[in-house]
């Protein structure tokens, strides 16, 4: 089935090309046993509720062994992975001599938001040139914005880490933010990018679920360390924006609880999802309509109480749209004819955006539904989706535009405001760039791509031991 807003597949799409080529232009573990037949090294919690985890990869690195890893952070398997800024010549053997900036993917062992142990993705790309800083090399983690929800989606799973395309599957893995790792790369400190829990590996994505996210994060710099062979105290960061942010953000809450050993210096995150009864109503009416299929989606898998759901709330056409949307990456391949008796030729844009109301029964929008059904509500808006209700204890750089139209910019500020009154120190930049067609992601790709050199200068400042400016009470 074809959506009118597909026409130009998700307004992500247009964000994440703004995001590109602005860069360019710019720039010993314990072993859990096999819990069930059908899936190695999955426990029945997982299984029970999101059958799709169990079943093999398409690719044989991203398949779980029956046996992993139980501590989080531990090393499964890693394999070479060659990409545009090592070129192509390095030598597919880790002892043996390699170029600068080499990369690895890596599959290590994380933790779902029941607690379980589950396999997830990701690479680690050494630097460009040698650190030359006082102490260990620095790594920052990188928490990739929205690539959708499939398993070809995953930035490890990009061809030479950059781009490929699936043309049987209509789907396009562009790694948008490869200019940044690169950036990062050159100015001496090792990266670590994930790939969440279930972008990659069998399963759904969790798409926003901001606990399985930091998990992710900080068990990707663990498993990036080990990797390395690094000193277990080398400086780590995190750097994130949008879906990205949102994970960065989640992983500073949880630092201090479930990743105590490490040594984090600061956190860069941009315009973060902290509330999604506000970004549901921001994006329904937008061209990135297929985020809340992203998410809705996630939340599903993970929580039996929303089984019925689709049942529930959805006609025809949006059980289609969460079918399509499961397995969807941001960039797609649409290649029917599109219904142009569906386009009003006096607003030809206004008919290319995402209307949520035309795949509900009732025709209620999903913000709607989800403040007027408890169990959906106190999913999307409790503990593993909403940030800003616990403490954190590292230094914040918190970006947010006012005409971001797709994170609202009021909900960044609270969350800055939050972090400030737990005690954190927090710079909180505000963007005042004009609105650009509107709804089209456009207002929100801008931000990111007018600070990512701040935003790593300011991380490189935390790692030179430049005590952070905050703008708490100011």
């Amino acid at each position: 089935m074809t959506f009118t807003h597909r026409l130009f597949t998700t307004g992500l799409s247009t964000l994440s090309f703004l995001a590109l080529s602005t860069a360019f232009a710019t720039a010993t573990a314990v072993a859990s046993p096999t819990t069930t037949d059908t899936a190695p090294g999955v426990p029945p919690s997982l299984a029970a509720t999101d059958p799709t985890i169990g079943a093999p990869a398409d690719d044989p690195f991203y398949t779980p062994p029956a046996f992993i890893p139980a501590i989080p952070g531990s090393l499964i398997r890693d394999q070479f992975a060659p990409h545009l800024l090592a070129g192509f010549a390095a030598v597919d053997r880790k002892d043996a001599p390699s170029t600068p900036a080499r990369a690895d993917r890596i599959l290590y062992t994380t933790t779902a938001q029941n607690g379980s142990p589950v396999a997830t993705s990701g690479f680690v790309m050494e630097p460009a040139r040698p650190w030359t800083g006082e102490g260990p090399t620095p790594t920052i983690v990188f928490a990739p914005g929205t690539r959708g929800a499939g398993d070809y989606c995953a930035p490890s799973r990009a061809g030479n880490l950059f781009a490929s395309t699936d043309m049987a599957a209509g789907s396009i893995n562009v790694n948008y933010e490869y200019p940044f790792y690169a950036m990062a790369s050159a100015a001496g400190y090792r990266v670590v990018v994930t790939d969440y829990i279930g972008l990659g590996t069998p399963g759904q994505h969790t798409y926003v679920n901001h606990t399985e996210e930091a998990h992710a994060v900080l068990d990707a710099a663990r498993a990036g360390l080990a990797f390395a062979g690094a000193v277990a105290d080398s400086p780590v960061a995190l750097f994130g924006y949008s879906q990205g942010g949102g994970a960065t953000a989640g992983a500073a809450e949880l630092a201090a609880s479930y990743a105590p050993e490490l040594n984090l210096k600061g956190v860069f995150a941009g315009a973060p999802p902290a509330n999604l009864q506000d970004v549901t109503d921001t994006v329904d009416g937008s061209m990135g309509g297929n985020v809340l299929g992203f998410a809705l989606n996630g939340a599903i898998a993970r929580n039996p109480e929303l089984a019925g759901l689709a049942d529930m709330y959805f006609n025809d056409e949006g059980k289609a749209f969460l079918a399509e949307t499961a397995d969807q990456c941001t960039f797609t391949i649409d290649t029917s004819t599109p219904d142009l008796s569906e386009i009003d030729p006096t607003d030809p844009m206004a008919s290319m955006m995402f209307d949520s109301r035309e795949l509900t029964t009732d025709g209620r929008s999903f913000g709607e539904i989800i403040r007027e059904d408890a169990d959906l509500r106190g999913v999307l808006m409790g503990p593993d989706y909403r940030l800003g209700d616990r403490p954190v204890d590292v230094p914040m750089f918190i970006l947010g535009g006012t005409n971001d139209d797709t994170i609202p910019y009021g909900q960044t500020r609270q969350l800055a405001a939050d972090y400030c009154a737990s005690g954190a120190s927090v710079t909180f930049l505000t963007d005042g760039s004009p609105a650009v067609l509107p709804g089209t992601g456009l207002g929100h790709a801008v931000h990111k791509a007018n600070h990512t050199l701040q935003a790593l200068d300011w991380l490189g400042d935390r790692f030179t031991g430049v005590e952070a400016a905050s703008t708490c009470g100011g």
